[in-house]
């Protein structure tokens, strides 16, 4: 189990932890590469909304994070094609990530579908 959970849902939203590519078991990154980053962050967000019966095309506002403020443009890049159709608002900080050799992490808020509402 992990330490803390990739989302809650409350009042019809899902609020996503900061997702990144790091092994929970050993807290270690699990890719060096920008590109390999944040197809794992996507993967991640991808799981967590569909446990709340949500999508990327309900993510409402996405927060990331960038060790380097050179990965921007690669940021815009894949952020593009992640979000082909209904972009959400977002933003982009340049900070201190917690652990050595994080380059992202994202974080969302999303329509959540009710359990009761579910098929």
């Amino acid at each position: 189990m992990s330490a803390f959970p990739l989302a809650r849902s409350a009042s019809g939203l899902v609020f996503t932890s900061g997702l990144a590519a790091v092994d929970p078991e050993t807290l270690t990154v699990t890719d060096d590469t920008f590109d390999g980053q944040t197809a794992e962050v996507f993967r991640q967000l991808d799981a967590a909304l569909a446990a709340a019966g949500s999508t990327r095309d309900q993510v409402l506002r996405l927060d990331c994070y960038l060790a380097d403020r050179r990965w921007f443009p690669d940021w815009h890049t894949a952020f593009r094609h992640y979000f082909s159709t209904a972009a959400p608002a977002r933003i982009t900080t340049v900070t201190t990530l917690p652990i050595d050799g994080l380059l992202i992490e994202i974080q969302a808020i999303a329509v959540a579908t009710p359990e009761e509402d579910r098929s």
